[in-house]
């Protein structure tokens, strides 16, 4: 993920790309712009600035004296039930109401935490600003409250830009205070010999990225080292716009984007990629039932044509039969009566081997009845000697096989009929 750092400081522009990886970030480039003062001057300067295109989640850093700070002692340090809990606990101290103010949270080392607030309408307008350039910052905070990116993690030091101060004990926030505008050296001077009265400490060292100080030395804290590499001068005069992505990066960040202000083009976005998720699943949805309707059609017809199969069977079984209930089950009875009671050889295999004897000789068998163990055949065969034939090659099946009715046709073939008895089979 790139993260671009919009920093508005008192008399310049700071624009600085970084790119996030497993929790750091890296320096990718930066420009400086002087401020006049000039309306529109802000916008122009976004919309023409080579750093402010392309794909990135955008963080506005105001100058620390358009926010306001206090120390609150509350009885829980989680940030996000601090930030519920902040306009109750304010409500009736700020000169506006609670509903017209942005709030966030940071726990200081002394288990105290440092309410941090701002005006809707002012910072909505800033928001404004980058968001008719096409930059719509998804944070809006001060590089002020991330200078713990920029302390080393042992020791007591303060950390400057010229235009606020910030505290930190073993990396651990512990005091912030914005400068009024036009304030100097002197200014800086005067609130740390006050910080180290008032906490009864000694300050190891002040850490200043303020421009015009010395640049040039080894940054104090190895991640910022680590982000510009060898490029020290770079670091020391982006260092605030750091510390604000290195937060982005690790989630500590400070954001005034909540209530009234909140960002919601990500969700607006991720809504339109939903919606089109959601219209392809609609459309997956759609296929499968019309599948289905396909399938049920198909189905519905093979049944159709299988029920006009069986009821055909059915009518050249029983001609003389009206139309049955349940074509399948009086056709399934109709074969165990046939099979008879005491007859346990199968007619179909009976009738099999009958066929397979009746030879050439035999033009065909047209009617066959079972009482029983006795059948009875009517067939019509070339000559009286093919139907005797015939009658000899049944003994294997058949038992007194007769032949009898041996009728003559013109052609010389002769009609008979075939009596016997199924082998195995008690009468």
């Amino acid at each position: 993920m790139d993260i671009l750092i919009v920093q508005l400081k008192r008399t310049e522009l700071v624009l600085a790309g970084f790119r996030a990886r497993k929790g750091s970030v890296s320096f990718l480039s930066a420009e400086r712009h002087p401020l006049s003062g000039e309306e529109g001057e802000l916008s122009r300067i976004l919309k023409e600035s080579s750093l402010c295109t392309g794909e990135h989640s955008v963080a506005l850093a105001l100058p620390p004296a358009m926010l306001f700070m206090r120390e609150l002692e509350l009885p829980i340090t989680d940030r996000s039930k601090v930030r519920v809990l902040l306009p109750l606990e304010l409500k009736g101290e700020t000169a506006l109401d609670t509903d017209e103010l942005a709030f966030d949270a940071l726990p200081l080392v002394d288990g105290k935490s440092l309410a941090v607030w701002g005006r809707v309408k002012e910072l909505a307008g800033q928001v404004e600003l980058l968001k008719e350039a096409g930059l719509e910052p998804e944070f809006v905070t001060a590089s002020l409250f991330h200078w713990n990116q920029l302390a080393p993690e042992a020791g007591t030091v303060a950390v400057t830009d010229g235009e606020a101060l910030a505290v930190y004990r073993d990396g651990k926030p512990l005091y912030f205070r914005a400068f009024p505008l036009g304030s100097g050296p002197e200014e800086l001077e005067r609130t740390v010999a006050a910080v180290e009265l008032g906490r009864g400490m000694q300050l190891g060292k002040v850490i200043s990225h303020a421009s015009g100080s010395q640049g040039g030395a080894v940054p104090a804290n190895r991640g910022l080292a680590e982000a510009f590499g060898d490029d020290a001068h770079a670091a020391h005069d982006l260092a605030g716009a750091y510390a604000v992505a290195a937060a982005v990066a690790d989630g500590s960040a400070i954001n005034l984007r909540r209530g009234a202000l909140a960002y919601t083009a990500g969700t607006e976005k991720l809504y339109r990629r939903l919606r089109i998720s959601m219209i392809l699943a609609a459309a997956l949805v759609l296929l499968i039932f019309a599948e289905s309707g396909v399938r049920y059609y198909l189905a519905k017809r093979d049944l159709t044509s299988l029920d006009r199969s069986i009821a055909g069977i059915y009518k050249e079984v029983f001609p003389s039969r009206k139309k049955a209930v349940d074509e399948v089950s009086e056709l399934r009875s109709e074969i165990k009566r046939l099979e008879g009671a005491k007859t346990s050889s199968n007619v179909l295999k009976l009738l099999k081997e009958l066929a397979e004897a009746k030879g050439d000789d035999v033009a065909g068998i047209y009617e066959t009845e079972f009482d029983g163990s006795e059948v009875r055949l009517k067939g019509e065969a070339k000559s009286a000697q093919a139907a005797n034939d015939f009658k000899a090659r049944t003994a294997a099946v058949l038992d007194g096989a007769e032949v009898s009715e041996t009728k003559s046709r013109p052609d010389g073939s002769v009609t008979f009929t075939l009596r016997g008895k199924v082998k195995g089979v008690a009468r």
